[in-house]
């Protein structure tokens, strides 16, 4: 697991941004993804993926989602790498939560955090099991507001 704050650079297309000055400390390195053509990187910088990421607009910002194939890294192709972020454009502080959600299962990240204006905030799961009937979309968790979903990805 990569925590909040966390860049995982796994090549290819990116998702956005760059992570806000209250990033949550990081995971150790050993923790972090590991496989052929994937390096992760301690850093303040951008969570990037393979060639398919879903994203979700909003009004205050951008929701995205991203899973790919296991094997593609050297990986099992039973598994999948995982990761999600929000690019926060306008509007106040929220205070926020990420998940993914696969197979009727939601599979959180390490805790709630703060978010302004101007940050965009990260987390990746590393590498997990393939998600059910191939199947996982990115859920926030906003106190007071709700919760907000990107169209499935599929990572088969």
């Amino acid at each position: 697991m990569v925590r909040l704050g966390i860049t995982a650079v796994l090549a290819l297309a990116p998702l956005a941004g760059t992570v806000g000055a209250h990033a949550a400390p990081a995971a150790p390195k050993d923790r972090m993804p590991k496989g052929a053509g994937v390096s992760a990187v301690i850093n303040d910088g951008t969570v990037t993926g393979g060639n398919s990421y879903v994203h979700t607009d909003l009004s205050s910002g951008t929701l995205s989602f991203w899973s790919e194939n296991g094997a593609r890294y050297g990986q099992s192709q039973y598994s999948a790498i995982t990761a999600i972020q929000y690019q926060k454009n306008s509007g106040g502080q929220i205070h926020l939560q990420f998940f993914y959600n696969e197979g009727g299962n939601s599979h959180p990240d390490e805790g709630a955090f703060y978010q302004s204006a101007g940050e965009t905030r990260s987390y990746s799961w590393g590498f997990v099991s393939l998600p059910a009937n191939c199947s996982a979309v990115g859920k926030m968790k906003v106190d007071g507001q709700g919760e907000f979903l990107t169209p499935p990805d599929h990572p088969c």
